[in-house]
């Protein structure tokens, strides 16, 4: 059986498909089974029953929105990558004043 070698240039990158973006604001979690770790990504969103009953305090609950599998080693690669990303944004974000209002 013929061995496939690793590309050794770059790769063409397309989206043929359209892959949507997926929002994700609560709680994840990370697994590594045997060198392939999984990524669980959930949305935090009011319980619907509460919504349509109109409720002011709705209940929330974290939705599975996202599951990622890949290679450690392709894990690695994007923890590096995104340590610097995030260190970068965070010394580039513009900071707003706060503005502070007293009583007389």
């Amino acid at each position: 059986m013929p061995v496939m070698l690793p590309p050794t240039g770059p790769i063409e990158v397309s989206d043929p498909n359209n892959v949507p973006e997926i929002f994700v604001n609560g709680p994840f979690n990370i697994m590594n089974a045997g060198g392939i770790v999984h990524f669980t990504f959930t949305a935090a969103r009011p319980k619907p029953h509460d919504l349509l009953n109109g409720s002011t305090t709705p209940e929330f609950e974290a939705v599975v929105a996202c599951r990622l599998l890949m290679p450690l080693e392709m894990a690695q690669q994007l923890s590096r990558t995104l340590a610097g990303s995030v260190s970068k944004a965070a010394e580039l974000r513009v900071t707003v004043p706060e503005i502070v209002t007293r009583p007389n």
